[in-house]
């Protein structure tokens, strides 16, 4: 398995209630999501910061019950 792999940011407009703004994604290759050592399931949350004395950024697993206290919620899949 791999713990290192380039991923992507990628962006998209989207458009709710008449606003524009843009949408972020981090994609994440394959060979690191499969990894034993990833550390997220699909729809789980997780906390997104900013670490501006390292120039990262941060992303950690989070409980559901943190994040809804954060303004999290959960979605569901539309079919």
């Amino acid at each position: 398995m791999a713990r290192v792999g380039i991923g992507t940011i990628i962006g998209r407009k989207s458009v709710s209630k008449g606003r524009e703004y843009a949408r972020i994604w981090i994609y994440v290759p394959t060979k690191v999501s499969e990894d034993t050592a990833f550390p997220f399931e699909i729809g789980m949350p997780c906390l997104v910061e900013i670490d501006e004395e390292k120039g990262l950024l941060v992303v950690k697993p989070i409980s559901e019950k943190e994040a809804t206290k954060l303004g999290w919620r959960k979605r569901t899949r539309r079919k």
